[in-house]
């Protein structure tokens, strides 16, 4: 089998990336559905009355919870940032070997098509974040 070439290379890894951006949305998703859920209970779950000492521990604990969901998702949105960068970098890099490979270098049509549409989807990204 021989090896990869420069297109199939450079192809890989924009596709990494937009599968670990895709993989940061879908953890953001989540995270902001565990928040709104905690959040919810801690409105729910209040302390029937003043003298529930572990009904007041346990709000106390929700509370610093949610806190530190809230930090876990803007750590989780300040990703979008460089890994868009990333992102851009990497098909600008792959444009570039698909010139050169469109110059007839004896690429297979197929790893041509895979880089375009790798391309594409690249772009279509572009607005999320």
């Amino acid at each position: 089998m021989a090896p990869p070439n420069r297109l199939a290379i450079t192809t890989s890894s924009v596709h990494r990336l937009l599968k670990e951006e895709t993989s940061y949305r879908t953890e953001l998703r989540h995270q902001e559905a565990r928040l709104a859920r905690l959040e919810q209970q801690q409105q729910d779950g209040g302390a029937s009355t003043e003298d529930d000492n572990r009904e007041w521990e346990i709000g106390q604990e929700g509370l610093y919870v949610c806190v530190g969901q809230r930090r876990a998702i803007e750590e989780t949105k300040a990703v979008f940032g460089p890994l868009r960068e990333k992102v851009r970098a990497a098909v600008e890099a792959l444009e570039g070997v698909l010139s050169s490979a469109d110059d007839g270098s004896g690429v297979a049509s197929g790893e041509v098509a895979a880089a375009r549409e790798v391309i594409e989807k690249a772009r279509g990204g572009d607005g999320d974040a």
